[in-house]
C-alpha cells in the first residue's frame, strides 16, 4: 500500500449496464463503488485517489440491433462517436460523485477485451488495489459467459476485491447487469 503521506490508489473497473434501454453504470459496478465508499473511503476522502477505468468492447459487426449489412464510412464514424459519448457519460457519473465527496480521481477509456485490458492497465498504472464488481453468476453460467472478476483475481498484479451485486438488485436474467 501507499506510504502514510501518499493517498491509497484504487483502480475501479466500471462498465455500462447490459440491460437494453438502461444507459447507466451496471448494477455490479455501482455496488462495488458504493461498497468502496462506505467500507474503504468512509470519511477519509483525502486518503484515496480513485482511478476509474472503462473498457469498451468493439462490436464485432459495428451495429447495435441493426439488420443492415451495408454501411458508409460516416455510419461507422457516427457509431464510434456514439460509443465514445456513452463511455464518457459513464465515467462522468463516477467522477461527479467523487468531486461532490472531494475524493481525488482520474478516469479513462480503453478498448479491447475487458479482462485483458484491466490487467494490462493495472500493470501500467500500478494501483495499490483493484476493485471490480461481480454479477455473482453460478458455475454453469460462468462456463458460458466467463467472468472478468475471476480473471482479474488470478492475473492482476495487485490485490483485488470483488464485490457481488445484491440479490435483490439482480435482474430476471442473471447474465444481465
Amino acid at each position: 500500500m501507499a506510504g502514510s503521506s501518499e493517498p491509497t490508489r484504487v483502480m475501479v473497473a466500471v462498465n455500462e449496464s447490459s440491460i437494453k434501454g438502461y444507459p447507466h453504470p451496471s448494477i455490479s459496478c455501482r455496488a462495488a463503488f458504493d461498497w468502496m465508499l462506505s467500507k474503504l473511503v468512509r470519511s477519509n476522502a483525502a486518503g484515496f485517489h480513485l482511478l476509474f477505468l472503462h473498457v469498451q468492447v468493439p462490436d464485432e459487426d459495428g451495429f447495435d440491433d441493426m439488420d443492415s449489412i451495408y454501411a458508409s464510412p460516416p455510419d461507422f464514424q457516427r457509431m464510434k462517436q456514439r460509443d465514445k459519448i456513452r463511455g464518457l457519460h459513464l465515467l462522468e457519473h463516477f467522477v461527479n460523485q467523487c468531486h461532490q465527496l472531494e475524493i481525488k480521481c482520474e478516469a479513462w477509456i480503453k478498448q479491447g477485451d475487458p479482462k485483458e485490458v484491466i490487467c494490462s492497465e493495472v500493470k501500467r498504472v500500478q494501483p495499490d488495489l483493484l476493485v471490480v464488481g461481480s454479477r455473482g453468476l453460478g458455475p454453469f453460467q460462468r462456463v458460458f459467459v466467463g467472468t472478468v472478476s475471476e480473471f482479474c483475481v488470478k492475473h492482476a498484479d495487485c490485490p483485488v476485491i470483488t464485490i457481488k451485486r445484491k440479490a435483490d438488485e439482480a435482474p430476471k436474467d442473471p447474465v444481465d447487469d
